[in-house]
């Protein structure tokens, strides 16, 4: 008889004590550090502990700490992923976290059907328009590559498509395992 694996958090998520000594080790080093828990995608990743301690810093860094994207510039980002890779639970939890960093929800609605949100600040209108192209067109034009590396840097653009790069790998886990939106999520 063939073995049916659950999905959801159910396919994933151990209990603490469940955890193996590696496992437990990166568990507790995530859980007492800056996000002072393990997030969704972590908890994943937590079954291939050398994957998770590869991609952890990564995560940090381009979510947490990368000094060229402002909060607003992230939840764009993040959102623009979420749309494209058609990421619920990336979506429902974003919103929040857009909410949070001030987005309108005309701006979110504009993102979610991908319409410019019109952003008066330049960055944040950038930011939009680097993470649309690349994601739906595959490449910018002449004139945006310009104006992004004028106004961004190499390293702000480098800061951006990590970003990009590293909630597609969150989207694509949260879409293998098909987890559900969270409660009063949007």
């Amino acid at each position: 008889m063939t073995k049916v694996f659950p999905r959801g958090r159910e396919a994933f998520e151990l209990d603490r004590s469940q955890l193996d000594p590696a496992q437990g080790a990166f568990f507790d080093r995530v859980s007492a550090g800056p996000r002072g828990r393990v997030p969704v995608n972590l908890r994943a990743w937590l079954h291939n502990v050398p994957f998770a301690e590869a991609v952890e810093p990564f995560g940090l860094y381009v979510s947490e700490t990368a000094p060229s994207i402002s909060k607003r510039e992230k939840e764009i980002t993040v959102l623009v992923n979420a749309r494209f890779w058609q990421a619920r639970f990336e979506w429902a939890m974003h919103v929040r976290h857009a909410t949070k960093a001030g987005l309108t929800a005309s701006e979110i609605e504009a993102i979610r059907v991908r319409k410019d949100p019109c952003f008066d600040d330049r960055g944040e209108s950038l930011t939009y328009r680097l993470a649309d192209g690349l994601h739906e067109d595959r490449a910018v034009d002449d004139a945006l590559y310009q104006e992004a590396l004028a106004h961004f840097g190499h390293e702000g653009v480098a800061d951006r498509i990590g970003l990009a790069g590293l909630y597609t790998m969150i989207a694509m886990t949260l879409n293998f395992y098909d987890v559900a939106i969270p409660e009063g999520g949007a």
